[in-house]
């Protein structure tokens, strides 16, 4: 049993038996990832976001700077979930392959959700 109830991002939505759901979740990197929705650690427990509160999906290739302003990046994909209009967050991954679970996950629980993939080689608009 978690110390502290696990939490919705989303104001609209939230999971009854969401315990149970992330225990069925899948990991995928740092985050777990369900039918219903994606899990990721933070303070105080574990937030969700359940796939019925997005409102868009984005994937983007990005890349996180090591050394600050003028060093080494690492790149990454960024998939921008976002939900009850105006908040989204962003789910960093190492290889694009891993976000296309993900993105295929939020496909079969909301086949008409707005997404915006990009090709490989594009970035954030």
């Amino acid at each position: 049993m978690a110390i502290f109830k696990m939490k919705s991002l989303a104001q609209s939505h939230a999971l009854e038996d969401a315990e149970r759901d992330y225990q069925v979740a899948v990991r995928v990197e740092q985050f777990r990832v369900s039918d219903r929705a994606i899990y990721f650690a933070a303070f105080p427990g574990t937030q969700y976001i359940p796939f019925d509160a997005l409102s868009q999906v984005k994937v983007r290739n990005t890349a996180l700077s090591v050394t600050g302003t003028c060093g080494k990046q690492l790149p990454m994909v960024c998939l921008r979930a976002s939900y009850d209009g105006e908040f989204y967050k962003d789910f960093l991954f190492e290889k694009r392959a891993v976000a296309e679970k993900v993105l295929d996950r939020i496909r079969a629980a909301r086949p008409d959700l707005p997404m915006d993939v990009c090709e490989p080689n594009k970035g954030f608009k």
